[in-house]
């Protein structure tokens, strides 16, 4: 019989993985729009998934250090996208300057093998911030916006989902002593939320 941890793990792998096989079957359709290293960063987000369960279990590694380079990279990945579809830009580089001052902190003054909080929640503010001057920017436009066929709507509103809900979680997680299955579960429903929309952000380029 399988056990919690497992079927959690199931649950949220499942998405990443779907999500993964269609950016490479929908690839023609958006390689050339500012979309296109989604197909890696999805790559990147299954061996990060691989690397975080089995090094503690082959090599006794905390999966801290992995799920801390997750952090830099992706962070810093999604920020840099924002920057690209964003007309405020000088406002996603400000918020690019605070992650990596907050990732400078971490690794001077924290150690790299348990999860850093810090960064997690500068990621987060950015990422709601970011997304909501995204829709912002979308109800000022002057042409018509066909929110079901377009990709950045989709993929926005996954993030903007998964980080309203997960930065109360990491700030209140002490204070409640969330832990273990009990802060699992709140975290694999985000991620098969925020994976949901990016499948959204996949199929809807059938349409185009």
């Amino acid at each position: 019989m399988l056990s919690k941890d497992i079927i959690l793990r199931l649950l949220m792998w499942l998405p990443q993985i779907a999500a993964f096989v269609l950016a490479i079957v929908m690839w023609p359709k958006y390689k050339n729009t500012t979309q296109r290293n989604f197909i890696y960063f999805l790559g990147f987000v299954l061996v990060i998934e691989c690397f975080g369960y089995l090094s503690p279990i082959l090599y006794g590694v905390k999966s801290g250090y992995v799920y801390n380079v997750y952090t830099i990279i992706s962070g810093l990945f999604l920020l840099t996208w924002f920057k690209s579809i964003l007309q405020t830009k000088r406002l996603v580089v400000i918020f690019i300057s605070i992650f990596i001052v907050s990732i400078s902190y971490c690794l001077f003054f924290q150690e790299f093998g348990k999860l850093w909080k810090i960064p997690l929640v500068v990621l987060a503010i950015a990422i709601l911030i970011c997304s909501t001057v995204f829709f912002s920017d979308l109800l000022t436009k002057n042409e018509v916006v066909n929110f079901k066929t377009d990709q950045k709507f989709w993929i926005v509103t996954g993030c903007l989902v998964f980080y309203i809900s997960y930065l109360p979680l990491v700030l209140l997680q002490k204070y409640f002593g969330l832990s273990g299955i009990y802060y699992r579960i709140p975290i694999t429903i985000n991620i098969i939320l925020m994976f949901g929309f990016i499948i959204k952000s996949f199929l809807c380029l059938k349409k185009n």
